[in-house]
């Protein structure tokens, strides 16, 4: 693995021109260092940076989020110059899912080259610019009331069903990744650079077993019977008439 540069402050307070507008950099919500690897670039290493964000060459009411993926270590193979497959496919997945209700709206976004004032001159850099889903991340799942838990649930499994449909996974499903909107009674699928899209499939594929879903992201109340079910009218009932009939 390539050594990393020295971290640069946060973009907090800074203003970004893009094609489509113009951007300020409000609060930064998280930080992670992810490591790459492609076959024909070798390893290198990335911090990813999630920000909400204004735009302010319109006017807008309600924050944006803006994903920053900056290279901070140069591939093992120096002549491999390309972006991580990574960035692409989370771009590309927001654009497949754009019909999507139960995932965020992807706005913007571009990859440049970092600038001789950045953290690594000649590296690759990321902003992807997507609606802010309303809502909290379901980190907070053990702290809500039972009643407040089973309405997560049966919420949770109607937006898994239209995520499924659409031909996609997740492979990393934890309740992190999950945003609870009380007031809408919704629940929505975010981080999707770990989404895939099943090519090939079609709707007589798509099944669920809710039980199952439910205790790969979290969120099970600790009963499975092993029910799969190919029709979401049947699904939802079954779910519906667990969790309501508990409340």
């Amino acid at each position: 693995m390539a050594s990393s540069t020295p971290q640069r402050k946060a973009l907090t307070g800074s203003e970004k021109i893009f094609q489509l507008g113009t951007w300020r950099f409000e609060k930064l919500l998280s930080v992670k260092e992810r490591d790459q690897s492609e076959l024909d670039g070798g390893d290198t290493s990335e911090r990813h940076e999630v920000y909400e964000a204004m735009r302010i060459d319109q006017p807008s009411k309600t924050p944006d989020i803006i994903k920053v993926k900056r290279q901070t270590g140069f591939w093992s193979n120096r002549n491999y110059r390309a972006p991580s497959d990574e960035i692409h496919r989370e771009i590309d997945n927001l654009r497949q899912l754009h019909n999507c209700m139960s995932t965020p709206e992807l706005i913007y976004s571009c990859v440049d080259t970092q600038g001789s004032d950045d953290e690594l001159p000649g590296g690759y850099i990321a902003f992807i610019v997507m609606q802010k889903v309303p809502g909290r991340r379901l980190e907070i799942f053990e702290r809500l009331t039972p009643h407040e838990q089973n309405r997560v649930r049966i919420a949770f499994v109607d937006a898994l069903w239209e995520f499924c449909s659409n031909y996609f996974i997740h492979s990393d499903s934890r309740r992190e990744n999950l945003i609870w909107n009380s007031e809408a009674n919704r629940c929505f699928i975010i981080d999707l650079e770990d989404a895939e899209q099943c090519r090939g499939l079609t709707k007589n594929d798509v099944c669920l077993d809710p039980d199952e879903e439910l205790g790969n992201w979290g969120l099970s109340d600790g009963e499975s019977r092993g029910l799969l079910f190919d029709q979401k009218y049947m699904l939802m009932e079954y779910v519906k008439a667990k969790y309501l009939a508990i409340d």
